[in-house]
Order: structure tokens, then C-alpha cells, then sequence
């Protein structure tokens, strides 16, 4: 059994156990979100099975497509399905309190800023593609491990820098995020033109190359829509949002 089956094995289980505790309590929580983190939680144990880790292994295209539902399609539903937040309606107040004291520490506003997020996200796939890092990957267990940690982990930091509902102070405002979510679309849909383009991987046969990069460009668009979906509900939310002292009163 892998270590990410342990890892979104439990953190699927305790999703639904805090869905049940706070349902028990009067304290409902959507069962859409359920269902969302559970399924991504089980999309990113499915891809890193150890038939499709075999299939990435030997083939560009099934890396890419592990890398596409691990590091960008799972990561957005299990921050969407809004994990901190039913946490904390479990957990007494005080609780609440130390995540915002913890989300407000210098390092961490760094961390999660969306800047350092999407440097974290995209720049880790310019890094592996266009350099030599893919070859040593394929030839390093360890270091594979560790990459594609680091691509589940970046993806759930992108995507709640730009549009999670969990709690954040002092997160940048959304034109800020759009902004960046822009930047990192165009940058992605680059680096799959430039590896259709000019054969990165090197060490990867071309039409490998050439179909890994067409499912990276089409299939990646899908993700960063829904990111620009959100943000743009929360933008009309927020500008047309009614005061408190309107609420409930006809013209």
C-alpha cells in the first residue's frame, strides 16, 4: 500500500466522519462537498496506483494524465469541497482563532500568497519538462515520490491562494488573483506549445512528446476555467452583495 493510499485514504475518512459529526449536530454541511473531496481524494489514490504509476512510468502520456487529476483536477475539488472549514465546525471556537493566528504568520501569508503559489505550480512543470529533471525522474524512485508530492501539495496551495473558501486574512484582493490566474494560464499553455514545439522532454520519443503536450494544453484548460469561474461568482458577489440593513425589506 502506498503512502498516498494512507494519506487520502484517511483524509477522505475523517472528511466523512466531520460530515456526519457536525450533520449530527445540528450543524449541516453541503453533501456535494462530500462527495467532492471524496472522489478527488480517490482520483489522486487512483492515479498513483501502482498500475498507473507503472503506465506514467513508461509512457509520457499516462504521466502526463497522472499529472493532470494529481497535481490540478483533485487538488481544485479537494479545496473547493472547503476541508478547513468543516474542521473548524467541529472543534471548539478557540480553535478557529489559532488557524487565523496561524494563517497570518509572515511565512505562511508568503507560502500561500498566489504569487509563490503559482511560482510553486508552474514553475515546478517548466523546471521538469524543459530540463533534464524528467530523465532523472524516471530513473530515481525517490525523487519521482517526491515530485509528485509536490505536485499534489503546489496544485491544493494554488488553488486555494486563488479561489478556496476556506479562511485566509489578509489575502490579496481578487483583482490580484485574477491577475495571477491569467499569468499562470498563459504560462502553462506556453510550456505545452514550446514542448509540442521544440521536443521537451529530449528523452522522450516525439509523438509522446507531441500527445502528452495536446492533453496538457486542452485537458489543463479545464481546471483554470473553473478557477476563473469562481473567482468571477465571487467577484459579482462581492460588488453586488446587499447591506446588511437591506436584508429582508421590499421596495
Amino acid at each position: 500500500m502506498s503512502g498516498f493510499t494512507l494519506v487520502f485514504g484517511a483524509l477522505a475518512a475523517l472528511y466523512a466522519w466531520g460530515w456526519w459529526r457536525a450533520k449530527r449536530r445540528g450543524r449541516g454541511w453541503p453533501l456535494w462537498r462530500l462527495a467532492l473531496f471524496v472522489g478527488s481524494a480517490l482520483a489522486i489514490v487512483a492515479v498513483m496506483s501502482p498500475p498507473s504509476m507503472q503506465w506514467a512510468h513508461d509512457d509520457f502520456r499516462g504521466h502526463m494524465a497522472v499529472h493532470l487529476v494529481a497535481g490540478m483536477i483533485a487538488p481544485l475539488g479537494l479545496v473547493m469541497a472547503a476541508p478547513v472549514s468543516l474542521a473548524l465546525k467541529n472543534v471548539p471556537a478557540h480553535w478557529g482563532r489559532r488557524w487565523v493566528r496561524f494563517v497570518s504568520l509572515p511565512p505562511i501569508r508568503v507560502l500561500g500568497h498566489p504569487v509563490t503559489a503559482a511560482l510553486l505550480n508552474i514553475g515546478g512543470m517548466m523546471a521538469l519538462y524543459l530540463t533534464d529533471l524528467y530523465s532523472a525522474m524516471r530513473h530515481s524512485p525517490g525523487f519521482a515520490l517526491w515530485l509528485h508530492w509536490h505536485f499534489v501539495v503546489a496544485g491544493c496551495l494554488f488553488s486555494w491562494a486563488i479561489a478556496g473558501p476556506d479562511p485566509a486574512p489578509r489575502r490579496p484582493s481578487l483583482e490580484w488573483r485574477f491577475g495571477v490566474l491569467v499569468v499562470s494560464m498563459a504560462a502553462h499553455a506556453t510550456l505545452s506549445k514550446w514542448m509540442a514545439r521544440f521536443h521537451f522532454p529530449a528523452s522522450v520519443p516525439p509523438d509522446q512528446v507531441q500527445q502528452g503536450a495536446e492533453l496538457m494544453f486542452y485537458a489543463g484548460e479545464l481546471p483554470e476555467a473553473l478557477l476563473a469561474y469562481l473567482l468571477a461568482r465571487q467577484w459579482v458577489r462581492s460588488r453586488y452583495r446587499q447591506p446588511a440593513g437591506a436584508r429582508g425589506v421590499t421596495p
